[in-house]
């Protein structure tokens, strides 16, 4: 079988073909996709390459890490997923830290939702409608079919793929130039293609948004505001627009299909997604968020909020509390208001009244992870390493793909406790999920020679180790 780099590569074709915008802009009539992928690329090998994927990701994207942010796109995007015909398989829903409007999908479940996109959707159905379309290329299989027509896809070429959709994470401009360059003699062939599985992921996305109690019209929605943005900026348009052409045939597909439908007019579950929307502004750019406060004569709930979230990234708890105490919990979702309060608490050294808020909240959302990381956090700081250690050590056995942040976390606080095994294994597993496979080796080896390493530690480490160790010789041979 073909390395999963090849795959890989493969794959990422398929994501980087979509940046060809239409020669001419008709109606798609959708040609005869077949069996899934040929027999080229199962689903098993596409979960693996999914994993792989994911290691990559996270080690050369930059990612918003904020718990309450990742909550809520995840708590999305398994919403949409649970009304997702053939939605096999994990998936992962990541948020970009990039300022760009786009988004993306990749082999194995993968979607990324970039921190700009989720500022400019004017509601939650259409930040809804770009994951439910996300996630209709990957349970419709448009990467593994692509991969099956994409078989004698030169390498070279393929690499330089993989260095521009890397790239354009962090230097849009940079990534459609790689791009550019590298799909220049071999993408013609696969556009029209290309264009079938944007409109089999419209459609497929459409019924999505309505399984899951949304209204379809917010797909057209977003592709107009999309075309507003666009407007009299020359050539800096929406990476979305890139990466997803956008035509007034497809924006009229998109909106007779919604109309025929049986539509909800639901464009907010919940308050939650205009508060994490201002949150998200807040910890983007805390200094633009209290300007636009001071200049508001009658801030909302959320600018306050904002405020508050803004006031804490700069250290100035006092203004925040001000803030957070002129909010109406009426007004709020109960958990987001009682976390700035936990935080504001935390900021202000009363790290017991923050524990008393936060085991609070855990006897009512048990096992809620966002409460349970800041939980960590609090026991760190009163001094109780050992059961914060105990619930991170909880919360990673529950991932499929454990998350960095906690596996860092971990390693830290076991460090400073003078834990040197436990701290090595949570180092060596952060860097193993990052994709840093040799570095993850020497800290399973440091984590068996730590003098506290019981021998059943050092089975266990020894056995992560080896696969470390595998994993470390199958990426250099892919390499060469």
């Amino acid at each position: 079988m073909p390395s999963i780099v090849h795959f890989l590569l493969a794959a990422l074709l398929v994501v980087a073909s979509l940046a060809v915008p239409p020669a001419h802009s008709s109606g798609v009539s959708l040609p005869d996709l077949g069996e899934a992928s040929g027999g080229v690329l199962t689903p098993a090998e596409e979960r693996e390459l999914g994993r792989s994927l994911l290691r990559e990701v996270r080690r050369s994207a930059p990612l918003v890490t904020d718990p309450e942010i990742v909550f809520y796109v995840d708590s999305l995007g398994r919403q949409l997923l649970a009304n997702a015909p053939s939605a096999d398989g994990p998936f992962y829903f990541l948020t970009i830290d990039n300022s760009q409007v786009n988004a993306f999908a990749m082999p194995g479940g993968i979607i990324g939702i970039h921190a700009g996109l989720m500022l400019e959707v004017r509601d939650e159905a259409e930040l809804a409608a770009v994951v439910a379309h996300e996630i209709a290329h990957v349970t419709q299989r448009h990467l593994a079919r692509m991969f099956a027509r994409g078989r004698d896809i030169n390498f070279t070429t393929g690499l330089a793929i993989l260095a521009g959709i890397l790239a354009s994470a962090v230097d849009p401009t940079l990534g459609s130039a790689i791009i550019t360059g590298g799909v220049a003699g071999g993408i013609q062939q696969q556009i029209n293609f290309t264009r079938a599985n944007e409109a089999e992921a419209d459609r497929a996305g459409m019924q999505i948004l309505q399984g899951t109690g949304f209204d379809p019209n917010a797909m057209a929605d977003f592709f107009e505001r999309l075309q507003e943005l666009s407007r009299g900026v020359g050539d800096q348009v929406p990476e979305y627009l890139r990466t997803h052409p956008v035509t007034l045939d497809r924006i009229t597909d998109a909106r007779n299909r919604a109309n025929q439908m049986a539509a909800s007019d639901t464009r907010n579950r919940g308050p939650e997604f205009q508060w994490m929307q201002a949150r998200m502004q807040a910890l983007q750019d805390p200094r633009r968020t209290l300007e636009r406060f001071r200049a508001t004569d009658t801030p909302s709930p959320q600018q306050r909020y904002g405020a508050a979230v803004a006031y804490l990234q700069r250290g100035e708890p006092g203004r925040a509390r001000e803030q957070l105490e002129r909010l109406d919990a009426a007004d709020a979702p109960g958990l987001t208001l009682e976390l700035a309060f936990a935080a504001l608490l935390r900021e202000e050294g009363d790290h017991s009244a923050a524990l008393e808020r936060l085991e609070d909240l855990d006897a009512v959302y048990p096992g809620h992870p966002v409460i349970r990381e800041r939980l960590a956090r609090v026991h760190r700081d009163l001094g109780q390493p050992e059961r914060a250690i105990r619930i991170l050590s909880d919360m990673i056995r529950r991932e499929a793909a454990p998350n960095p942040e906690l596996l860092r976390l971990q390693a830290d606080i076991a460090d400073a406790a003078g834990y040197i095994a436990i701290s090595r294994e949570a180092m060596a597993e952060y860097f193993f999920h990052r994709a840093q496979y040799e570095e993850a080796v020497r800290q399973f080896e440091a984590g068996m020679d730590a003098s506290d390493a019981s021998e059943r530690d050092r089975q266990r480490i020894e056995d992560k180790r080896d696969t470390a160790r595998e994993t470390a010789r199958e990426a250099r041979e892919d390499r060469r």
